[in-house]
């Protein structure tokens, strides 16, 4: 999920976006840094850079979304599949290159620096807490399902990414965060929690044949792309779209 900034010039972006526009970019920034200066852990790199291809080619599968200029791609599968069996660096590392490719990608209208550099840091922030709440709450329940994970995975990181996003158009616009929230984004939940049962999927056939099993995320990843294509052309109304534009 990416979201396109509309660039005001000189003073017109409002305060209070500014500031909580850098204070993600902050935050963001420095988990990715501190994981890779204290958590660099990559163990199996021809792996790695396997899942990592796999995943800028899913981002530039792209779906508009109704209500604001911002689009939506199949690169979340990867950041699940991740998040079960990856570390934090490669998760991170992984997720913040697909949405870069999200963002540069065949864009209508070439996207500023703030723009990309927010949407890095909010998708950083949003695996980084559905990494830790899947993970803690799995050891603390003493379990080891992959679909329970998965789908907590999926709930906390829509939550975080789609909010983060809502709010920085709440602040720019001065609309109520539920309403844009619920327009642009609610809709879509359904879509992770089938990218969550895809993700294991492709999980435990990696487990069983080796990283080889990456391979399966192409047909299926090419399934949810071309679905929710159709889903949007024919379900989603389109909305009077909001005057601040989220990445391409």
């Amino acid at each position: 999920m990416a979201t396109k900034i509309q660039v005001y010039k000189g003073d017109a972006m409002p305060k209070n976006a500014k500031i909580y526009i850098a204070l993600i970019i902050t935050l963001g920034f420095a988990l990715l840094a501190g994981c890779l200066v204290f958590r660099a852990e990559f163990p199996d790199l021809p792996r790695y850079f396997s899942y990592l291809l796999l995943a800028v080619l899913a981002s530039t599968m792209k779906v508009r979304l109704p209500g604001i200029t911002g689009t939506m791609s199949v690169n979340f599968l990867f950041v699940l599949i991740g998040i079960a069996d990856f570390t934090l660096a490669e998760t991170l590392t992984m997720g913040c290159l697909a949405i870069l490719t999200q963002c540069l990608w065949r864009t209508k209208s070439t996207p500023g620096p703030v723009q990309v550099v927010f949407n890095v840091a909010a998708l950083a922030v949003s695996i980084a807490a559905a990494y830790q709440v899947s993970h803690y709450a799995m050891a603390l329940a003493r379990a080891e399902s992959l679909s329970a994970m998965l789908a907590l995975a999926a709930c906390v990181y829509f939550l975080s990414n789609t909010l983060l996003i809502s709010g920085v158009l709440c602040l720019l616009e001065g609309k109520s965060l539920s309403k844009i929230w619920q327009q642009c984004y609610l809709w879509s939940f359904p879509y992770y929690l089938v990218g969550s049962a895809i993700a294991g999927l492709v999980t435990v056939s990696s487990r069983a044949i080796g990283w080889q099993g990456s391979l399966l995320a192409l047909p299926l990843m090419y399934l949810v792309y071309t679905f929710y294509r159709l889903y949007l052309a024919r379900v989603v109304p389109e909305p009077d779209r909001f005057a601040a534009k989220s990445p391409a």
